[in-house]
Formats: structure tokens, C-alpha cells, sequence
């Protein structure tokens, strides 16, 4: 996993992306008083805890960042824990992506029609400074041999966030799972931009 430290507080959200995705997609909320970890690209899946001691962590988890984040974080006192548009089983029948939609996403492998369902509605002039993984086939690849692997849920989750519009993670998985945790948003799968800072996401 890569790990960017953008800014070292006591207070620290760990921020786990979704696939392809990395840290230019969230430089638009504002961090206020807390530090963060930006945790993406999970063509491997190595992950140094040592960042984390001392810290209190505030994390958030976003579509296969909720599956990473529950793989690498158990044990690990958390502040608060958010999970958007994901959960901590990713490829899974009931609470997950389809073991076989998932897998037609590599046989039939399109990262631009990936990105156009991310960014459903969203206007083209919001995401011009973004920058993507640029070997996601090999993250995605990754993604699918471990996740289709069982898990148990290892994180005490204080609230989920749930897209209306969202065509990439299945929402009705999502809500099934979270229950009454779960709160809809009008959001595409990508939901940062609902959201101005960070502290929006994690005071709850």
C-alpha cells in the first residue's frame, strides 16, 4: 500500500482510498485541526503501523479502502471509524461486489468507463487536477485474489455514507450491511465533494 503522510498531528484521519484512486482526489477538503494519512494503491498489500502509535486515529474508508482498512487495522484503537460506499468483506455475495462482476471488470478491463461511473454527474472542470494509479489493472488484479479470500469484520464502525446514484459498489449490499449506521447521501459512488472538510465526514 502507499502511504503519503500529508500533515503529522496528534489527531489523525487515515484516509483509505478506493481503487486506482490517490491523494489528488481529496485535496480539496479541508483539514482544520487534524493530520492525515492517505492510504491507497493496493497492488500490494504491506501496510507500516509504526505511523500510527501514539496517534488517535480517525478513519475513513472508501469502497475497497473499507476491505483494506478492516485487513490492516485490526487491533488498532480507533477514534472514530467511517466507511463510505464500501464494506469490510469487498468482494463478497451479500455485503460485497459480486465475485463475477468484479471479475469481469478485469476480462473486460475499461478504467475510463470505470472513472465515468465514479464521477456520475459531476462536472468535468471538478476533476481536472486529478491523477490515477497509472497500473491499475495490476491493483485490481491484486484486489480480486485477496479479497475473494473470507473475512470477518474487525473494526467498530460509528457510520456509513451511502450514494444514491452509486453504480459501483452495490448500495443495497451496503445499507444491508450497516443498517441503521447508514446514512444516504445524493452522491455517485465518488462522494468526497459532498463533503467541504474532514471534520464533516469524522465529528459525528
Amino acid at each position: 500500500m502507499k502511504m503519503d503522510l500529508i500533515k503529522d498531528s496528534k489527531k489523525l484521519i487515515v484516509l483509505f482510498l478506493g481503487y486506482g484512486f490517490d491523494k489528488s482526489s481529496i485535496s480539496h477538503l479541508e483539514l482544520g485541526g487534524y493530520g492525515l494519512l492517505v492510504v491507497s494503491d493496493y497492488s500490494d498489500l504491506g501496510f507500516n503501523k509504526e505511523i500510527l502509535i501514539d496517534k488517535d486515529i480517525y478513519l475513513i474508508a472508501w469502497s475497497m479502502g473499507v476491505w483494506a482498512a478492516n485487513l490492516v487495522l485490526k487491533n488498532t484503537p480507533l477514534k472514530v471509524a467511517v466507511a463510505i460506499n464500501g464494506t469490510p468483506f469487498g468482494i463478497d455475495e451479500k455485503y460485497g461486489i459480486k465475485k463475477d462482476i468484479f471479475y469481469k471488470s478485469i476480462s473486460e478491463f475499461d478504467f475510463e468507463g470505470f472513472k465515468r461511473l465514479c464521477f456520475l454527474g459531476i462536472n468535468e472542470q471538478k476533476l481536472r487536477d486529478f491523477t490515477f494509479n497509472q497500473n491499475a489493472k495490476i491493483e485490481l488484479i491484486n484486489l480480486y485474489k485477496n479479497a475473494i479470500l473470507p473475512c470477518e469484520n474487525a473494526i467498530s464502525w460509528d457510520r456509513a455514507y451511502v450514494s444514491k446514484r452509486d453504480l459501483v459498489f452495490d448500495n443495497r449490499a451496503v445499507l444491508e450491511y450497516f443498517k441503521d449506521k447508514a446514512r444516504i447521501i445524493n452522491a455517485p459512488h465518488f462522494a468526497f465533494f459532498n463533503f467541504k472538510s474532514f471534520g464533516e465526514i469524522v465529528e459525528i
